[in-house]
């Protein structure tokens, strides 16, 4: 027959299986938010990859574009400047000056300084 003493034990045992199935649960449903949480984090993240791999591959392009550019213009100023150098240069006589013709110098502001122009700078001011 069964005692007291052993049902008790039985009772005992169960009530401490069903707290622990009890605890188990709330930390199976707290790691399954923070997965949850976790999920969609990485799609975010994902996400923000996928546009910053887009955006990289634009700016690869872009500079890849401007190399291409500035090697042509590179390319043109040098066949330019060979150019310049294997033609022979073609001056026509300097008109004379008649005294009433005023010099350069005089014609300038006050103020302002004649600098001699090199072909390749723009003088913009």
């Amino acid at each position: 027959m069964i005692s007291l003493e052993q049902i008790r034990l039985l009772e005992q045992k169960v009530t401490s299986a069903v707290e622990l199935i009890r605890v188990l649960k709330e930390e199976n449903a707290t790691l399954r938010r923070g997965l949850d949480s976790a999920q969609r984090r990485m799609k975010e993240l994902e996400t923000l990859v996928e546009g910053f791999k887009t955006d990289q591959k634009e700016i690869e392009s872009v500079i890849v574009r401007t190399l291409r550019n500035l090697d042509d213009l590179e390319e043109s100023a040098a066949g330019s400047a060979a150019a310049a150098r294997e033609k022979p240069a073609v001056h026509p006589e300097p008109p004379t000056r008649h005294a009433e013709a005023p010099s350069p110098k005089s014609t300038a502001p006050a103020g302002a300084e004649a600098k001699p122009h090199s072909g390749s700078e723009l003088d913009i001011f």
